[in-house]
């Protein structure tokens, strides 16, 4: 009866360990992140578009939120074969542009803020210096921005050690550089920010004034 005991008494063990070795194995796998890459493109018209792939098996629901008018996109993880590209035209509202991705698998969320002009109100003519500009996510967690400029613009990169927000400070000058590119990365808060600082002259004095557009905030939550 004693051999009977503890030969039992060892099979529940066994096991035991088995299933907490498994149930330990499980929570080491970590979750797939259904947001795989995102890209947000302003062309030389003023508008805005965003482009970006998911993971298989995953569909995107966008709403709109009805007190932040965010243009959300919902990710949720189905049982089928679906698309892993999508493309949307978004546009400014009150000079405001709100994005944001929601994994509702993860839990996970990633949102842009941009502040900028309406080109398509002031007729196509923008008073700025920046003609296109694009900000996209790399793989190594890294902000990848690629801009061009008018012609005979100066370019300087600046990074704002107070304010903790990269600047792109734009002058009129003699260049003849128009195409930029810059990898950005990420602070450990999560947020990054990006300004575009527009350098010019009041009227056909020397006194110069600044404005900031567009203004671009990406934020990992």
């Amino acid at each position: 009866m004693k051999k009977l005991c503890v030969g039992f008494l060892a099979v529940v063990l066994a096991f035991s360990f088995t299933s907490c070795s498994t149930n330990e194995s499980d929570l080491e796998i970590p979750q797939e992140n259904l947001l795989k890459k995102a890209k947000l493109k302003r062309d030389a018209s003023g508008a805005y578009s965003v482009e970006y792939v998911v993971a298989d098996n995953t569909v995107s629901d966008l709403r709109t939120g009805l007190t932040s008018l965010t243009n959300e996109f919902h990710l949720s993880k189905v049982g089928f074969d679906t698309k892993d590209q999508y493309r949307e035209d978004l546009t400014l509202n009150d000079n405001t542009l709100r994005i944001g991705f929601f994994d509702n698998e993860t839990g996970k969320s990633v949102k842009w803020t941009i502040e900028d002009e309406n080109i398509t109100f002031a007729k196509g003519n923008s008073t700025n210096f920046l003609k296109t500009y694009v900000l996209a996510t790399n793989t190594d967690g890294t902000i990848q921005l690629d801009f061009e400029v008018n012609d005979n613009i100066i370019t300087e990169f600046v990074y704002n050690e107070d304010l903790a927000i990269h600047e792109v400070h734009l002058r009129k000058g003699t260049s003849t550089n128009k195409v930029f590119s810059r990898s950005l990365t990420i602070p450990d808060t999560g947020m990054l920010k990006l300004d575009f600082v527009n350098h010019k002259l009041l009227g056909k004095g020397t006194s110069e004034y600044v404005t900031k557009i567009p203004k671009i905030v990406y934020q990992l939550d």
